[in-house]
């Protein structure tokens, strides 16, 4: 359906018993939208024809089931009753094994007291540890939720026109479903296959010369010759872009291109 909005065009390259070849002009970058989460639609932000930056919202996904979950997570990586306690616990225990220690020396307590004051030191600072592993978890979990919400707005990866638009308000989506289709209209490419014979004439970066189908004469860069040769037909594929800021170029041009 996409390429059905692509600009058709008749890119005339020589071939060994012809004099020209011909090829489909489509812009220079498309992409199918999709979304990395399912879900129900709950506004759609753009119309098809319309110019969209990179990054600018296109849709969202309903998220108020996500955004609960950040906000469950956000408290519990802001709690911090857990660490205050085992702070306060080992610093008691370490007051209480000085204690025992300074008794010691006086002969006023007995050596288990003091292995046992040393025992219970090295288990309050395994609690405080247990205790900050236990909010590091809960803030990784709420990176987490928050990079999980994010995927509920679907952004434009480039600028581009808006080619079309396949899904509605209040539809109800999965991950598989293309919902709209971007692609860049000011620069277009043709591929067009044109015999091994011809590359002697051709070069990439080369300005060559064509005719759209209505008469007019324009130019086109060769951006790319393909290094390998199709067997079957002993033809090379090449790549043309023209540029198209005006937005002159519609669907249906075609587009002759003489032997060089």
């Amino acid at each position: 359906m996409i390429r059905a909005l692509a600009l058709l065009v008749v890119l005339a390259l020589p071939a060994a018993a012809q004099e020209t070849v011909s090829a489909i002009l489509e812009p220079s970058q498309q992409v199918d939208i999709r979304t990395a989460v399912a879900g129900r639609i709950a506004t759609l932000e753009v119309r098809e024809g319309a110019r969209v930056q990179g990054g600018e919202v296109l849709l969202s996904i309903d998220s108020a089931v996500q955004q609960a979950r950040v906000d469950l997570a956000r408290l519990a990586a802001e709690a911090s009753g857990a660490l205050q306690r085992a702070e306060t616990a080992l610093a008691q225990a370490v007051a209480l094994k000085d204690r025992i220690a300074r008794a010691r020396q006086n002969g006023a307590a007995q050596a288990w007291e003091v292995i046992q004051s040393e025992q219970n030191v090295r288990l309050a600072e395994a609690d405080l540890v247990v205790a900050r592993e236990s909010q590091a978890r809960a803030g990784a979990q709420l990176d987490l939720e928050r990079a999980t919400l994010a995927e509920f707005s679907v952004t434009a990866p480039f600028a581009a026109t808006v080619l079309a638009v396949t899904a509605e308000t209040g539809e109800t989506v999965d991950t598989q479903a293309v919902l709209m289709t971007l692609g860049r209209l000011d620069s277009l490419t043709a591929t067009a296959f044109v015999p091994l014979d011809w590359l002697s004439g051709l070069s990439e970066g080369d300005r060559v010369a064509v005719t759209l189908d209505d008469g007019r004469d324009d130019s086109a860069t060769l951006s790319f010759i393909d290094p390998r040769v199709d067997p079957a037909s002993r033809t090379v594929r090449l790549k043309l872009e023209l540029p198209n800021t005006d937005g002159a170029l519609r669907v249906g041009t075609g587009l002759v291109l003489g032997r060089p």
